[in-house]
């Protein structure tokens, strides 16, 4: 598997001692020139491990915050001089690790490497989980992040393709917000005024006709139903099932 490694004005000592550490294993690291573009990066491709360091920290943790809503990844947030205040913002807005410039480069990378072993091997889904597997006209394969929709390939962000992947799993069954929270993004209960922009988009990337959808379709007041196969229809019918 191949794993992508975000990287953002990262020290050169740091990256050399990083990718020493990680030969042998199959890693793209991606360069962010701007925060901005390192947001950007995490909603269009799945991120294993991101490390940043900012130009302005105290603009930190805002930024953290907006990688959070697609990387599920470890961040580890590097600073030219150690302040407590600033750390713990960014702590709570969501990155895994502070590091300061001045401590030691190898401690540090002991550091990332243990929090990129715990969320590769740990805290990832068991191999069954990983599988490939194809359920009507649509494949997926969680551990290369592929997609293909009647062998037509489809890109999706981190959010959509675990909401792909947890309906795949649940076939032809009527599946709540509440649960689709719980168990595809393991979010609380609550999440109703979120979970019509994932299922948009979703939609968009799949459906033949997003405003006539044939794979996912909305069950009033009980959630979503997902049908793997598409099947033509005339409208007469289609307003049948749609009733059912």
């Amino acid at each position: 598997m191949r794993y992508q490694i975000l990287m953002l004005d990262v020290p050169h000592n740091f990256y050399h001692a990083l990718k020493y550490r990680l030969q042998g294993m199959d890693i793209n690291f991606i360069v962010a020139l701007t925060p901005q573009d390192a947001v950007a990066l995490c909603k269009s491709q799945q991120i294993h491990l991101a490390i940043l360091k900012f130009p302005e920290p105290a603009m930190c943790s805002k930024f953290i915050i907006d990688l959070r809503r697609t990387c599920s990844a470890p961040i580890i947030v590097i600073f030219e001089q150690h302040n407590v205040e600033i750390a713990r913002s960014a702590l709570q807005a969501g990155a895994d690790l502070c590091a300061e410039m001045q401590c030691s480069v190898d401690l540090t990378v002991d550091h990332i490497m243990a929090q990129f072993r715990r969320y590769t091997g740990y805290d990832q889904c068991d191999a069954q989980e990983r599988r490939d597997f194809q359920i009507g006209d649509i494949y997926i394969d969680p551990s290369r992040y592929v997609v293909r929709v009647k062998e037509r390939s489809v890109r999706l962000r981190p959010r959509e393709f675990s909401l792909l992947h947890y309906f795949m799993k649940h076939p032809d069954e009527v599946l709540s917000a509440e649960r689709i929270c719980e168990n595809a993004w393991n979010m609380e209960a609550g999440y109703d005024r979120g979970i019509s922009q994932p299922i948009y988009l979703l939609r968009q990337a799949i459906e033949p006709d997003p405003e006539k959808p044939r794979y996912i379709r909305t069950v009033h007041r009980r959630g979503y139903r997902f049908t793997p196969n598409y099947v033509e229809t005339c409208d007469e019918c289609d307003s049948i099932v749609r009733e059912l």
